[in-house]
């Protein structure tokens, strides 16, 4: 199932230029039943691998401006630990459901 989700969010995000967690992330918590937090986990070390080897290509193309690419890096870089450790972020989920103090609409 692994192997499908991965496949999917491939072809999908390389078909419409969205991120493969798009795709990925959903179909983990819903398929693979992972809470939100572990499929955003899971997800990132997929796309860290799928990124490097999309920039390489790229960047033995010819079509990378390393400047650019830099700068995106480290303010991504900066930020990156700000969703993960904001509470509201997510609810975690708990074996009674979602954590205290989250609402639903």
């Amino acid at each position: 199932m692994g192997l499908l989700i991965g496949f999917l969010g491939g072809v999908f995000g390389g078909l419409v230029g969205l991120g493969g967690g798009t795709v990925m992330i959903p179909l983990m918590v819903g398929l693979l039943k992972l809470p939100q937090h572990r499929a955003h986990g899971t997800s990132l070390v997929a796309v860290f691998f799928t990124g490097l080897v999309g920039a390489l290509t790229y960047g033995l193309q010819g079509s990378l401006d390393p400047k650019a690419a830099l700068f995106l890096a480290l303010t991504a870089i900066l930020t990156a630990r700000l969703a993960p450790a904001s509470p509201t972020a997510s609810p975690r989920e708990t074996s009674s459901g979602p954590s205290a103090g989250s609402s639903s609409p």
